[in-house]
C-alpha cells in the first residue's frame, strides 16, 4: 500500500508542477503574467490531487473492510454449518433407532 502511496504523490507532484508551469507559460504567451492565476492553478491542481489520493487511500479501507466481512462471513457460515450439521446427525441417530425399534417390534 506504501508503494501505491509513494506513486501517487509521484504523479500529484507531476501534476501540480506541470499546471503550475503550463499556468505560467500560456499566461506569458499573452504578456499577461499573474502570480495569483499561478498560484489559484497551484492550489487548484494541489487539492485535485490531494483529493485523489484521498478517495484512492478510502477505496482500499473500504475494500479491506470488505474482505474482513467477507472473512467473518465464512468463518460464521463454517460454524453454522457444523451445528447445522451436528444437530442433523443427532435427529438421524434418533430416528435411526426408532426405526431400527419398529423393525425389531415388526420380526417379533
Amino acid at each position: 500500500m506504501k508503494e501505491g502511496f509513494e506513486r501517487d504523490a509521484a504523479l500529484a507532484a507531476v501534476m501540480v508542477v506541470s499546471a503550475v508551469l503550463l499556468t505560467s507559460k500560456w499566461l506569458s504567451l499573452y504578456n499577461n503574467f499573474d502570480p495569483f492565476v499561478v498560484f489559484f492553478a497551484f492550489v487548484f491542481t494541489l487539492s485535485l490531487g490531494l483529493l485523489i489520493i484521498s478517495l484512492v487511500m478510502r477505496m482500499q479501507s473500504l475494500m479491506e473492510e470488505l474482505e474482513s466481512a467477507k472473512r467473518i462471513i465464512a468463518m460464521n457460515s463454517a460454524e453454522i454449518e457444523d451445528r447445522i450439521d451436528s444437530r442433523l446427525r443427532e435427529y438421524l441417530r434418533d430416528l435411526e433407532e426408532r426405526i431400527e425399534a419398529i423393525e425389531r417390534r415388526m420380526y417379533r
